[in-house]
Parts: C-alpha cells; sequence; structure tokens
C-alpha cells in the first residue's frame, strides 16, 4: 500500500496544482498535517455555523420556509441543507434522550398497560411512527399534485424534525421547570398540537401547488388525520397485546 507524501490527496493519492486547496479528483480539503484537537473543533464551528449548510440556518428557515426546503430537496437543490432524514435521526435521539432524563411521561394514560409502557420506553418508535402516516395522508389529500410517496417522506420528515426540536428545546424544558398540574397539562398539550397542525398545513400550502389557503387547510387535515391514526393503531395494540401478554 502506497503512503501518500505530504503535497498528495491523504484520500486518493493524486498530486494537486500549485495553490489548490481541494483535490481535482475526489474533492477532499488538502491536508498536510495530523489531526489535532484544534482541526476538530475548527471543523464542529465551520459545520454549526457555517452560512451554506448550517443547522442554525436550516432550522431558521425551517421555520419560515418548511415547505419550501422541502420542495428544493425534491427538485434536486440539496447543497444547500442537510438531508431530511439524517435530521430527524439526530433530533429523534435528542428528543429520547431528553424524555428520559427528564421523566416527562409524554404517552398519558389512566390505565397504564404494556404497550402504553413500551411506546413510553420506546419514543424514538413514536416520533419516527407519524411520519410515513403524514406522507401516507398526503399522497390520498394532494393526490393530483403528482408527488410519490419519497417525495411527500421529505416534507413529512423536514416538518417532524422541527416539531420534534421544538418540544425538545421548548415543551420538555418547560414542563420540567414548571410542573404542571394534570389540567394545566392537558392545555399546554392542546396547545401544542394547535401550532404543530398550523404548521403542518403552513409547509403544506408552500410544498404544494394551487390555492395556499386550501393546502393549508388540507396539510392540518393531514396531521389530524395521521395523529388518529397513529392514536387508533396504538389503541388497537393495547386492545390486542395486552390481553395476549396477560394470560402468558
Amino acid at each position: 500500500m502506497s503512503v501518500p507524501t505530504r503535497s498528495q490527496c491523504r484520500n486518493c493519492n493524486t498530486l494537486p496544482t500549485f495553490g489548490q486547496l481541494y483535490c481535482s479528483a475526489c474533492g477532499q480539503k488538502l491536508i498536510s498535517e495530523r489531526l489535532t484537537l484544534h482541526e476538530i473543533a475548527r471543523d464542529l464551528i465551520h459545520a454549526v455555523f457555517h452560512v451554506d449548510r448550517s443547522a442554525i440556518s436550516l432550522v431558521r428557515t425551517l421555520l419560515v420556509r418548511p415547505g419550501t426546503v422541502a420542495l428544493d430537496y425534491v427538485q434536486g437543490r440539496r447543497k444547500r441543507y442537510f438531508g431530511p432524514f439524517g435530521l430527524l435521526f439526530v433530533v429523534v435521539a435528542a428528543a429520547s434522550a431528553a424524555f428520559a432524563l427528564s421523566g416527562l411521561r409524554a404517552v398519558p394514560t389512566s390505565n397504564a398497560n404494556v404497550v402504553t409502557d413500551f411506546l413510553q420506553s420506546h419514543m424514538n418508535l413514536v416520533m419516527f411512527a407519524e411520519v410515513p402516516l403524514l406522507a401516507g395522508f398526503s399522497r390520498v389529500l394532494y393526490a393530483r399534485a403528482g408527488f410519490n410517496f419519497a417525495e411527500l417522506l421529505v416534507l413529512a420528515a423536514y416538518t417532524s424534525s422541527l416539531r420534534i426540536l421544538f418540544a425538545t428545546l421548548i415543551v420538555i424544558p418547560a414542563w420540567y421547570v414548571s410542573r404542571p398540574t394534570n389540567a394545566t397539562a392537558v392545555y399546554l398539550y392542546l396547545a401544542y398540537m394547535t401550532v404543530w397542525l398550523l404548521y403542518f398545513g403552513f409547509a403544506a400550502s408552500q410544498f404544494f401547488p394551487g390555492k395556499r389557503f386550501l393546502s393549508w387547510c388540507k396539510g392540518s387535515l393531514t396531521a389530524v388525520l395521521a395523529w388518529v391514526s397513529f392514536q387508533v393503531l396504538a389503541t388497537l395494540a393495547a386492545r390486542v397485546f395486552v390481553p395476549f401478554v396477560d394470560k402468558s
């Protein structure tokens, strides 16, 4: 195996021309020194705060133009943004840790059972579950728009990521500090869901062609149907699975 010289690309051993900062063959930045903690810190700061491709920039854009971000990605303009599914995995992991550390019960029930306990301990599955449901109902309600299921998953993933991030950074800390009563928690949850329904409708009005108000209404309906469907599926699972477990 050949060992690259200081002037060669460490990735593919291509000899660069004088003054080049990136390899003309593979595109990797030309490196002439060993990896240091300073370089790791510099790369981390660059990844977070770089204007063209930063997490902060993406979150800010998803707040005001979520449908546009998803549509850009679907239409191939992807260099500027983090991928929707990578973003979703990162925020779900962060939210799962936040739920576990805070003790917030995100699956409220007056009658705890095996299914609700399983969902509470596997919040990552709960957060992922509504994404394909959102895409599926979008496929039905916006059938004339011509988007396939994979393209609609992009819209669902980006919007769900911001929803989960909002819960992680705002809802969970607020609950942990205030510790509201059960009645107050219900009102807060309804407010949170109202914001989510309006937000997904807002994203849909930017993503789908046609009259924006109609798309907004259909988007909010899509989010309602996805939420109701998940509740129904969870209830059916409880009725079928819990008696089976009790008998065993």
